[in-house]
């Protein structure tokens, strides 16, 4: 039996009244075209021949029907680069010299608009080096703290570039009919110049801070992000005011591993009509597209958002990436839901690789084929993971840098404290969104904006991950879900203030948590020892006994009701130093104390699990499964209930991604094995993937009211066969994007 997709299309206009294409547009090229202008002494550098022919050989016809060929429906074409140069003829900023009066901007524009792609205006802000260097006074001047902005020099959005730069997004927005403007670099501050430390002071009463660890750092993240905000919103209001029905799409690529004093927030998405972030795999793994998407998603509140992938192994190198990885960061991204935008960069002449598109058409069908299934899906609410701001900014106050490996020459291995600061979000956050996706629970993030808040009670479990600071609105949305039965698991040293850094009433926690926190391990390398009905199999993976923890951990004290625990602490038989060691690495096990460091309560309806351990950061920096399966079995333990789908058995490099499309339950499996690895000191190799994924037989656990399973192929839902009520799905012969309609 087939059934067609057209019954699960996305409507003409969305739920909100915006343009339909900001929704349904799934396959976008970001044509990544800074190129620079050897006539400007500020662009020039060590030119091998200031004859070469830049940008000769740009055709925009023969390039866009590549791309529209390859089935993209949109690209972003570049109206000024992070040079400063501009493609077309401005009359406010500066043209590219090579062009000779040519608008190559224009000419690129009509050329995909008459094959039926949205264009996007690429435009960078606050990296413009040619503004730079004929107007040093518009200059930003970074922190002597914070070092240099790099190769490109930034612009102060104080200074007299924010009106430059203003007029020509007018002049771009008036000038040609484009769909949406890609808003670019609003990330290169803080800036220290005298109009910025005088609008601090005149703001906050004080002078500017100089370090992390100065009074006042954190006003220091407040004034960055309304800097930015404002010029955001003047931007926002030039482009409403010339082309209405523009997009304006920021890039915003501030997940938890960027410093949060730079001035992107959440904040700023309110003004933007699709999100944006990079999900560049030699970045940060071939985790991150998917972290990326969903981040991007949670900080959207479900209106469109994209996430950038590349062709490139090494980004930007004009290497090409291998058709099985593209297929595979691209569908993690296409799976959850976001748009696929695939980086491309012209090469000197300004020509483009055919070869790249030859390889990207495929992937690019394959998503087109998908749509109908993942546009309009409404994820499955089960676990969230708490990624508050205000985090962030607690972060960037007290944070540290990584402590280096240690060892013998080449034999190195981690030391047991590998970050010794009070907060360690980034590897809690991704570890614990990696050890959750790897076990194939649903997860969403949530932060403390009032919309993002209110999807809670939607939730089965809440996880807070080395959470440093909660707002009051907060902490009484999170005991009221509790209350009314919510699970909530709490890793990590949990030091947790209001807003401005005053705690909350220690009795509150403590009536919440179920514990009291104790004295840290006097050792660095404790292990945990794990109760027997939680050690062995669980949720399908094996959890040992006994897991080494990288780091001290504070005892716990329990005092809530019917109070169990789950863990306790063993010591190691030594604490390594110069002259005292264990072999050539980290101390076997030794004393094995009574101290808990799991505990499990009960308050009002719900589960509360804390684990003074901090899991989802042992796992981002090892990536020893045994951190993830014990965290991912605390989550399913507070949940009380499965997802409503599963996979039996391991299948780690499977992502699973559930959600509802109409009346059908809708289940992405997308798959990616790495080549393995041998690495040399201090030169990682990115992680890739050369051959497309295959599986013989997998078999999916489902909720018994499913009567019917079909398999997408070809763009319609071929019946599988399942034994109606049976709770189980067999699939065979699977590839590295399966999708499943049950009903």
């Amino acid at each position: 039996m087939t059934t067609s997709a057209q019954n699960l299309a996305a409507p003409a206009v969305s739920a909100l009244g915006a343009p339909e294409w900001w929704a349904s547009s799934r396959r976008r090229v970001f044509y990544d075209a800074h190129t620079p202008d050897w006539t400007d002494p500020y662009q020039r550098g060590g030119v091998a021949d200031p004859s070469f022919p830049v940008l000769r050989d740009v055709d925009p016809e023969t390039d866009m029907a590549v791309l529209a060929d390859a089935g993209a429906d949109s690209v972003v074409l570049f109206a000024k680069c992070q040079y400063g140069n501009a493609y077309y003829p401005t009359d406010v900023g500066r043209r590219h010299a090579a062009l000779r009066g040519r608008d190559l901007f224009g000419e690129h524009l009509a050329a995909a608009q008459r094959r039926g792609m949205r264009v996007i205006a690429y435009y960078s802000n606050m990296w413009d080096t040619a503004a730079a260097g004929q107007h040093p006074q518009w200059r930003l001047e970074p922190l002597p703290s914070r070092g240099s902005t790099g190769r490109w020099p930034a612009l102060c959005l104080l200074s007299g570039y924010r009106r430059r730069a203003l007029d020509q997004v007018r002049e771009i927005a008036r000038r040609y009919p484009i769909d949406a403007l890609w808003s670019d670099i609003l990330t290169a501050g803080p800036c220290s110049c005298p109009r910025c430390r005088a609008a601090f002071a005149l703001e906050y009463g004080r002078d500017m801070p100089e370090d992390r660890d100065d009074e006042g750092w954190v006003d220091l993240v407040h004034f960055s992000q309304r800097t930015i905000g404002d010029y955001l919103a003047e931007q926002r209001a030039v482009l409403l005011e010339e082309r209405p029905d523009a997009a304006l799409i920021p890039n915003f690529y501030a997940t938890t591993f960027v410093d949060a004093v730079l001035g992107l927030t959440t904040g700023h998405l309110d003004l933007a009509d699709i999100g944006s972030s990079e999900g560049y795999t030699d970045w940060h793994g071939l985790g991150f597209p998917s972290f990326a998407a969903s981040y991007i998603q949670a900080g959207m509140l479900g209106r469109p958002s994209e996430v950038l992938v590349s062709r490139f192994v090494h980004t930007w190198d004009f290497t090409l990436r291998s058709e099985a990885q593209l297929r595979f960061e691209a569908f993690t991204v296409a799976a959850r839901g976001s748009t696929v935008t695939v980086d491309d960069q012209p090469g000197g002449t300004g020509a483009i690789d055919p070869q790249v598109y030859r390889r990207l058409a495929p992937v690019f069908r394959r998503i087109a084929e998908r749509t109908p299934w993942s546009v309009n899906s409404r994820p499955e609410r089960y676990s969230a993971l708490w990624v508050g701001q205000r985090a962030r900014e607690v972060e960037s106050a007290t944070g540290a840098a990584e402590a280096p490996s240690i060892g013998e020459q080449s034999a190195q291995f981690p030391p047991s404290e590998r970050r010794d600061s009070p907060s360690d979000l980034v590897a809690a956050v991704t570890g614990s969104y990696r050890a959750l996706v790897e076990a194939h629970l649903p997860v969403g993030l949530l932060d403390e904006r009032a919309k993002s808040l209110a999807t809670l009670g939607e939730h089965r479990v809440l996880v807070l991950a080395d959470l440093l600071t909660l707002g009051d609105d907060e902490f009484v949305a999170i005991e009221r879900f509790v209350r009314a039965g919510g699970g909530l698991v709490v890793t990590g040293e949990l030091a947790v203030s209001r807003e401005h850094g005053s705690p909350i009433g220690a009795a509150a926690l403590t009536r919440l948590l179920g514990v009291e926190y104790g004295d840290r391990s006097g050792f660095s390398y404790p292990y945990l020892r794990i109760a027997d009905d939680l050690a062995g199999t669980a949720g399908g993976a094996t959890i040992p006994r006994t897991i080494p923890h990288y780091g001290r951990v504070r005892a716990l004290h329990p005092v809530g009701q019917g109070s169990r625990v789950l863990a306790h602490r063993t010591d190691p038989v030594l604490e390594t130093d110069d002259a005292t060691y264990w072999h050539n690495n980290q101390p076997a096990p030794g004393l094995r104390t009574e101290v808990p460091v799991i505990v499990e309560s009960r308050y009002g309806q719900g589960t509360v699990i804390v684990s003074a351990a901090r899991l989802g950061n042992n796992h981002a920096r090892l990536g020893h499964a045994a951190y993830g399966d014990l965290l991912a079995a605390l989550v399913r333990r507070a949940a009380g209930t499965a997802p409503s789908v599963g996979i039996v058995g391991s299948h780690r490099a499977t992502e699973l991604v559930v959600g509802e499309v109409g009346d059908a339950l809708v289940a992405h499996l997308v798959t990616g094995y790495p080549v393995a690895r041998l690495d040399i000191p201090a030169a990682q190799q990115p992680a890739a993937i050369e051959d497309v994924a295959s599986i013989a037989r997998l078999t999916l656990t489902v909720p018994e009211r499913i009567v019917t399973a079909a398999r997408i192929r070809d763009g319609r839902e071929v019946d599988l066969g399942m034994v109606p009520h049976s709770g189980l799905v067999e699939l065979t012969d699977l590839d590295d994007w399966e999708t499943l309609v049950l009903r």
